[in-house]
Formats: C-alpha cells, structure tokens, sequence
C-alpha cells in the first residue's frame, strides 16, 4: 500500500517547493498596496497571468489547480473524502436555504464536490432524504424541517455542522492513515472549541451547547459544557487546564488572533507530513497546506483592499506549512 504512492509523493515534493514560506507572506504584507500584492501573486505564478483578473477568481483558480492536483494523483475518493466532508456539508446547508427561502442566489456552492447541486435541492424539494448519503439524510431532514417551522438559519447551520463533524470523526476512524486520523480529531477539537468560545459570549445554555459539540480525543465534551455554564470566564479556564493556555492568550487580543491560533493549531498536525516518504498523508498534507495558503492569501488581500495597517494584518495571517 505504502509504495503505491510513490509517485505522487514524488510529485507533492515537487510542488511543494513553490508553497509559500513565511517569509513570502511577510513579503506580500510588505507590498505597499492592493494592486502591488496582486502583481506580487501573478509573479509568482497564481492566476492566469491577466492584469485584470479579480482576485476571487484567482483564489478560485489556485483552489481548483490544488484540486486537480488531488484528483490526477488519487483516483480513490474514499481515499480523501476528509477533505471534502466540510464543503459536501456546506452545499447541503446551502441547497437546504435555497430550496427553503426560494432566494437563487449563485456562486454559494463549491463545484468540486461528488453530490450535484441540483440533485440535493431535489431530494430537499421532494422531501426524499433517504436518497441523500447516510451521513446526511437525517441533518437534511432535521434542518429542513427547522428552518421551515422557525425561519431560524442558526439552528439549521447548527444541525449540518454537527452532521459534517459527526462525519469527519468517522473517516478519520474509518482510516488506516495515521495523519488523517489526527487531522480528523484536531479538527473536531478545534471546532468544538470555537463553538464553546461562541456560545458562551452569547449567553447559551448547556443544552444548546450540547446539540453542537462532537465527542473527541483532544479535549473533554462534557466539560467544556459544564465550561459554558460559567461564561467565558469558565471557558478560559477549562481551556488553560486542558493545555490550551494558548488559545486562551489569543482570545485575550482578540477574536480574529483567536481564529488564527485555531487554524495555526491545525497545521501543526500535519508538519510531520513533510518527512514521510511514501503514504498518502503527504499528500493530503500538501492540499491542506494550500488551502491554509489560499486562506492567508484571502485575509492579506482583503486587509490590503480595506487599507488596514501592516501591523494589523501580520497578526491575522497562517502559519505556512513550507
């Protein structure tokens, strides 16, 4: 099984010299405009090559040059369904709100996906959710009938964010490989975390609480809900109990330094990938890594659009995986 990916780790090694490093992000930070940064990108080959061409579609187009990528390398889906989980999850929720609200609006789904679009506004529309994958049938239904009886899109995100989590601590039991096994759990973890974080800045009890946290290795569900009770005070101090002083330090500056820990927290979970010579884990490490660069990328461009300073936008980027 290990040498069958050779190549295509092979090919990663390759491609993963022209990741960006931290430097280069410290790079584009220093560009002194929007349109410097943007010249700075296609320079470095994102895009292609036309002065005008916006910066969602040259996210977009990295997004899906990383994709085919994948896709040459891995014919298997199963292979690196973790990586998808989250976007499936997210077009149901959005064909959900589309079907329900009756409101078209374009581009809100990802094109990279196994489920059509058109198929899951169908099984919505016609109420045929034993059509949907098993992981989805019951959240569809359930988030359906939600959004339909109260209006309320919190409540509906709520109900598929669980099912997606639900689904993502399944592939990662479900695999052999050690990265996604971790990459699965680090994710739950730190998605808990953040709905913890969330819920107790708005007041939420333990039982809302309980309907969005999903059972992990990283961290004790049940006492991070007793955490909630106590507000975020009570949070913070389950969090610097359970080794996560760090995140607590970030949520002290503020709540974008805090979603820059969380996902600086992921990447440290794949770091090891860049030593591992023949399994498919560094090849899901370099799309992870990608997307982390995409996102980054995204954050120093808007901040850069919005004329934020230098200062303001170091403190919100990723760390990079090169």
């Amino acid at each position: 099984m290990e040498q069958e990916y050779t190549y295509g780790v092979a090919r990663i090694r390759a491609l993963e010299s022209t990741l960006f490093t931290d430097e280069t992000i410290s790079q584009l930070i220093q560009c002194d405009s929007y349109d410097a940064c943007m010249a700075f990108l296609r320079d470095k080959g994102w895009g292609n090559g036309n002065p005008e061409q916006k910066a969602e579609e040259m996210l977009l187009e990295e997004k899906h040059r990383t994709w085919k990528v994948l896709y040459d390398i891995v014919k298997d889906k199963k292979e690196y369904e973790i990586l998808t989980i989250p976007d499936e999850f997210h077009n149901l929720k959005a064909a959900i709100k589309q079907v329900c609200t009756e409101d078209e609006t374009e581009n809100v789904f990802y094109t990279h996906c196994s489920l059509d679009t058109e198929f899951l506004k169908d099984c919505i529309r016609q109420g045929q959710y034993s059509r949907l994958p098993d992981n989805m049938g019951a959240a569809a239904k359930e988030a359906t009938e939600i959004l339909l009886r109260t209006g309320s899109g919190q409540l509906c995100d709520i109900i598929i964010d669980r099912a997606a989590l639900e689904a993502i601590r399944k592939a990662g039991s479900n695999s052999q490989n050690e990265l996604i096994q971790k990459y699965a759990d680090i994710q739950i973890t730190i998605a808990d975390i953040k709905m913890a974080v969330r819920c107790a800045s708005t007041g939420k009890d333990s039982e809302f609480v309980r309907k969005c946290l999903v059972r992990c290795n990283g961290i004790s569900v049940t006492d991070l809900i007793a955490a909630v009770e106590n507000g975020i005070d009570g949070v913070c101090g389950y969090l610097e109990s359970a080794g996560y002083g760090e995140a607590v330090k970030a949520l002290q500056v503020s709540k974008s330094v805090f979603e820059c820990w969380c996902d600086n927290k992921i990447m440290e979970q794949i770091q090891s990938q860049k030593y591992n010579a023949f399994t498919l884990g560094p090849i899901i490490a370099y799309v992870i890594a990608r997307e982390n660069e995409i996102k980054t990328v995204k954050i120093i461009l808007s901040g850069k659009l919005n004329h934020f300073d230098n200062e303001f936008i170091q403190e919100r980027v990723r760390v990079m995986y090169a």
